[in-house]
């Protein structure tokens, strides 16, 4: 087996980013974001869950972070993995990786490789270079997937052109299994790749690169 190297944290790039503009009753975008980067956890937690509530795909994924992290809320992993879920129905990129994560580590959910593999490639798919380097692991040990060098060095090669570092390295071990030709292939697909973004997904933040 190929020793290349996966983000494995599950909430590596779950991070707080801004909410959305998505319209509220009560709350808006600056009060959430004022009350979070003031460590004012249960005003946060209130003013995110109500956005969450009414479809913002960001503030779902800020919700399922609140209750992962433990902020303005007990922790509670059912929860987490609820928000995490419907932010990435929504499309939203971060989620989608949370939710590969979690069924590639059996975390609130079974495990299921094959599954967590589908996630990694719907965010693979919108730029996130997290997703990219866990694709590009599963395809190269043909886990949730068939083994395919030339798919994993695909994806390697998109997530160290966003900085990753440790796609640059899988890559590079990768290739050393590889020949010439499929090296071109692979390059190839690479230089020829387009994201494929849904009409309502989230721009990624660029601290979602991570090296």
């Amino acid at each position: 087996m190929i020793k290349v190297l996966r983000f494995s944290a599950l909430f590596l790039c779950l991070c707080l980013i801004c909410v959305s503009t998505a319209s509220a009753k009560k709350y808006t975008q600056q009060e959430c974001d004022k009350y979070y980067f003031s460590a004012q956890y249960d005003e946060a937690f209130q003013c995110i869950s109500s956005m969450a509530d009414e479809g913002d795909p960001q503030s779902q994924f800020n919700l399922a972070v609140l209750y992962h992290l433990g902020q303005g809320v007990e922790k509670n992993k059912e929860k987490t993995i609820y928000w995490l879920l419907r932010a990435a129905e929504n499309q939203h990129p971060n989620a989608q990786f949370g939710v590969g994560a979690a069924y590639e580590a059996g975390f609130g959910v079974e495990k299921d490789l094959g599954i967590a593999a589908q996630w990694y490639t719907k965010a693979a798919n919108q730029g996130h270079a997290a997703a990219q380097t866990n694709l590009g692991v599963m395809y190269g040990n043909g886990e949730g997937v068939q083994k395919n060098h030339i798919e994993a060095l695909k994806w390697f090669r998109l997530a160290a052109s966003s900085g990753s570092s440790k796609a640059k390295r899988n890559a590079e071990l990768l290739s050393e299994h590889m020949s010439k030709e499929e090296i071109i292939e692979a390059d190839a697909m690479a230089a020829s790749w387009e994201p494929i973004v849904p009409q309502n997904a989230i721009s990624l933040p660029n601290s979602s690169v991570h090296k």
